[in-house]
């Protein structure tokens, strides 16, 4: 591990006030000096008991029987303090910054409505990653724990021989080698499996899918079904519903599209088989309510009113 304080650190050489002008700007835009500044302006807070100084004078003069100046010497503040800020800082930086930030730094990738990102991870694997979900690993360690973090929707691709665990709110999924799909929603948890094995794990029951075979949690239990598919769907902008409540496809239509629906309950639990596109709104909009005969209209600001 790197030394964060030998003599060219611009941390140690901060605290000496030995950095050029380009120097103080990179130290402040890395932000390693946050933590610190808060150490440094908490040491002004700080108090010491006052000192009886005319006591402490006669109670020497007693004991040691010296003429003393009643003049008192002032002491250099400053390098007092720079002193033990150094100090602090050599515990603080030798502490949390390498632990932190060396040894647990986690990375999050986002994304927003209607965007899908592809995320390499380190040993050559990968994460598509649906609209409005979010993944984060631990970088620095990944070898040693190939962990990470879903909320939303991710198709992953996991290179042989190496093991990968997807861990979700509700179940969390065991691979070696393979590509599978997770959904896992604030009502949804399903996986699907296109390609090796995977071992799902939901409310301490578990179920190994291979390929083409698929499980979702209904009335808190795995329900087990099959596909024919070699990928997502919603990879290539559509998606596919068979015999699915309206209140989870208006889940689905808001996240790809920058629209806000207002379904009334009486139709929240009527089911929908077909397709869907994610490409375009209106469209998406009269394959599933014109089918079902439900009439609709746009507002201004883009929010569909069911009548």
């Amino acid at each position: 591990m790197e030394n964060k304080f030998t003599k060219d650190n611009l941390i140690t050489r901060w605290l000496d006030n030995r950095l050029n002008k380009d120097e103080k700007e990179e130290l402040d835009t890395s932000g390693e000096l946050d933590e610190l500044k808060v150490v440094l302006d908490d040491i002004d807070t700080w108090k010491v008991k006052k000192f009886d100084t005319e006591a402490g004078l006669e109670d020497l003069k007693k004991r040691k029987k010296l003429v003393i100046s009643p003049t008192p010497v002032k002491e250099n503040k400053t390098s007092k303090w720079l002193s033990i800020a150094a100090s602090i800082a050599i515990l603080i930086t030798g502490g949390y910054f390498s632990w932190n930030y060396l040894f647990n730094q986690t990375k999050t990738i986002n994304t927003l409505v209607a965007e899908s990102k592809t995320i390499d991870l380190p040993g050559g694997s990968q994460i598509t990653l649906d609209a409005l979900s979010t993944v984060s690993y631990n970088e620095k360690k990944w070898t040693e724990d190939r962990t990470v973090y879903l909320t939303g929707q991710a198709f992953f691709d996991v290179v042989k021989g190496s093991s990968f665990t997807v861990m979700t709110k509700v179940g969390s999924i065991k691979v070696l080698g393979t590509q599978f799909n997770v959904n896992a929603t604030n009502k949804i948890f399903e996986v699907k499996c296109y390609e090796g094995k995977v071992n799902v794990t939901y409310n301490q029951e578990q179920k190994i899918l291979i390929k083409g075979e698929s499980i979702s949690a209904k009335e808190n239990k795995l329900s087990s079904n099959s596909h024919t598919t070699k990928k997502p769907e919603w990879i290539d902008g559509y998606s596919k519903y068979n015999q699915v409540v309206l209140s989870e496809i208006v889940i689905d239509l808001e996240k790809y599209y920058q629209t806000k629906i207002e379904l009334p309950e009486k139709y929240e639990n009527l089911q929908f088989t077909g397709t869907i596109t994610h490409k375009d709104l209106k469209t998406a909009l009269e394959t599933l309510f014109s089918s079902m005969e439900i009439e609709y209209s746009i507002d201004d600001n883009n929010i569909v009113l069911i009548k």
